[in-house]
């Protein structure tokens, strides 16, 4: 339990595998020989005795989550350690001028910050907390509290992220959180639903790379597909896009998404150059070759992995008959601008070649990007920088 006296257990230092502030990650086999329940408290020595550092043990990732080590000073995984943690990681957000009382930002990236199987981003004055393992709930209740008191917030929900989840999101609530409320991003408002499910409205690790659209889309045609609430449909309009088409399966999706259209002041009722489309990514780019319909930039920003809308869809496997369907539908010296939050995909780029080639056309990558500052990484693990952007010129 947090705050208890943890128990003393031996790893071999040439087996051991950790993942937090100790910037050391590999699995961790011995878990239940240990007799290690998922979210135990331990302190952990090598096989020498040295001290390692405190940990939670996560048998079912296979895991040690280190949240201390013994230079850090801290006898207990504690509110005092959480809070310690949570000081410094809105200090350098603080730098970076993300903080203020209605914006969007990602406060906690797991064990870069010192908190790992945690993650945070602030929405206005609701922080929304993602614990990745069932041993995390009952801590990611304390980490709560003290963002809400180190951030300012009125309140914060602990959403439990764990792989084959299903059903009903497994969330508590701590403090004021609204259903709904509107949160600006480099001045740009947006709806989200903190209490709705795993994803709120709006993925905090794009705030850079929608902004740079802003440098590609003056006066051009824009096609959005995977829309989703259409905030990089959003900022093309904004930065003077001549038209803009936002596709994603989902209707209740395209409402929240002309709702954010109408927040920046463009009207889809009365204007038809900004329109949402309830349909797939493959059947609109089947329907818009036949109509010989032409674009001057496609976006692209798929799920690693989706059935909606009937359909199966495997980002790995899907991916470049995709863009070979999209290029069809892309003027000369088009832009292709990319996405992909899957590093076991490997190179987007290449795969994008792949894709660019089936469709008979010729690309050249112009800009290539990742994860902002605000998501930082320990350097041992590279697979932590899972997402990557390209934005190709379409010959």
């Amino acid at each position: 339990m947090p705050g208890a006296e943890p128990r003393i257990v031996a790893v071999p230092a040439s087996s051991a595998s950790f993942v937090g502030n100790g910037g050391r990650d590999a699995d961790f086999h011995r878990a239940h020989e240990l007799g290690l329940t998922d979210g135990e408290h331990v302190r952990v020595t090598d096989d020498r005795g040295a001290d390692v550092g405190l940990a939670i043990a996560d048998p079912l990732s296979s895991k040690l989550r280190v949240f201390a080590t013994p230079a850090d000073g801290f006898a207990k995984i504690d509110g005092a350690l959480l809070g310690w943690r949570v000081e410094r990681a809105l200090a350098w957000r603080t730098q970076l001028g993300l903080v203020g009382p209605d914006h969007a930002y990602h406060l906690i990236h797991g064990a870069a910050d010192g908190l790992p199987g945690f993650t945070c981003d602030v929405l206005g004055r609701v922080g929304i907390i993602y614990a990745y393992a069932e041993g995390l709930r009952t801590l990611g209740k304390t980490l709560a509290e003290s963002i809400i008191g180190f951030a300012r917030l009125d309140g914060a929900v602990v959403k439990l992220r764990v792989r084959g989840g299903a059903g009903d999101v497994v969330q508590d609530v701590i403090g004021k959180v609204p259903e709904t409320l509107v949160v600006t991003e480099h001045d740009v408002p947006y709806e989200v639903h903190p209490l709705g499910g795993l994803n709120v409205g709006l993925f905090t690790d794009m705030r850079e790379h929608r902004r740079g659209l802003a440098r590609f889309v003056a006066g051009k045609r824009v096609l959005n597909l995977f829309s989703y609430t259409a905030s990089l449909g959003v900022v093309c309009a904004r930065a003077g896009a001549a038209s803009v088409v936002n596709v994603d399966t989902s209707i209740g999706v395209q409402a929240w998404a002309a709702g954010n259209f109408t927040r920046s002041g463009f009207d889809l009722k009365k204007d038809k150059r900004w329109r949402c489309e309830a349909s797939e990514a493959n059947r609109y780019l089947a329907r818009a070759e036949r109509d010989k319909e032409q674009y001057d930039v496609i976006l692209i920003d798929p799920p690693g992995a989706s059935s909606a809308g009937g359909t199966s869809w495997a980002l790995g496997r899907d991916y470049p008959d995709l863009i070979a369907k999209a290029v069809t539908v892309l003027s000369r010296d088009g832009l292709l601008w990319l996405a992909s939050n899957a590093h076991e995909l490997g190179s987007l780029a290449k795969l994008a070649h792949k894709g660019i080639r089936i469709g008979n056309r010729v690309g050249a990558v112009l800009e290539q990007g990742g994860l902002p500052p605000e998501y930082p990484t320990p350097a041992i693990q590279a697979n932590d920088r899972y997402l990557q952007v390209c934005l190709l010129r379409i010959a």
